[in-house]
């Protein structure tokens, strides 16, 4: 009798371990499926970078000619400086 009991309570024991196992792989796996993905390149023909209230304060892009232009805008919308 005593034999059984102890043998039960082990049993309990490696269920229990194996539940806590199986638990953390699909916690992980839950984990890993909704991570973002993050691509270590960003293409566009254009960026455009706001400032909190949504104006244009900086502008990169390429013109029909191929030619890379960077623009620094003021609050007012007026080109401060351009890198081509």
């Amino acid at each position: 009798m005593v034999q059984i009991r102890q043998r039960l309570q082990i049993l309990i024991r490696l269920m229990w371990l194996l539940c806590s196992i199986t638990a953390v792989i699909a916690v992980s796996l839950i984990i890993t499926a909704l991570r973002p993905t993050f691509h270590r390149t960003v293409e566009a023909r254009k960026f455009v970078l706001r400032d909190s209230v949504g104006r244009v304060r900086a502008e990169m892009s390429v013109d029909a000619a191929g030619n890379a232009s960077l623009f620094f805008l003021d609050s007012l919308g007026r080109k401060k400086a351009v890198l081509k």
